[in-house]
């Protein structure tokens, strides 16, 4: 059986291969990959042309999880309101609606708290995690790392 962190230690070797991949596509400055020489007369051009939009598409975001994963935890903190209402660390770091957070969780799909990386919203009341809805927020414990 396969070890976590080996894997885990492959996949960031990818990323360099990725990165190269989505650049040469012109993916990341024409998401319709434009950039591209393309025949529009020829249909097995427009075949390869959206099958490899959908390639594109998938390896940015593997992209994104390997570049979030690598980046080093600065810090691990609770959660607490803040004045106007939003969730913020002692060191004031803050969040709100579309904020991007990563939280130890504990909901019942494992018998331990893990992380989760999600993202936090608002429903007219209060905020709460996206995917966790249950997961009271004062209180909880987030990591923060360092952004690329």
């Amino acid at each position: 059986m396969a070890n976590i962190n080996d894997i885990m230690l492959q996949a960031s070797e990818l990323q360099p291969g990725i990165s190269r991949l989505l650049r040469n596509s012109t993916y990341p400055r024409y998401d319709d990959l434009s950039g591209l020489e393309i025949d529009y007369e020829d249909g097995e051009q427009l075949f390869l042309l959206d099958e490899l939009r959908g390639i594109m598409e998938k390896l940015a975001d593997v992209e994104d999880c390997i570049r979030y994963i690598v980046q080093p935890v600065l810090r691990t903190e609770q959660l607490r309101k803040n004045a106007s209402g939003r969730y913020e660390t002692g060191s004031g770091f803050y969040y709100c609606c579309g904020s991007p957070i990563e939280a130890l969780v504990t909901d019942g799909r494992y018998d331990v708290p893990y992380w989760v990386r999600t993202s936090v919203e608002h429903d007219g009341t209060d905020y709460y995690l996206v995917g966790h809805r249950d997961v009271c927020m004062e209180g909880l414990t987030v990591r923060i790392r360092r952004s690329s």
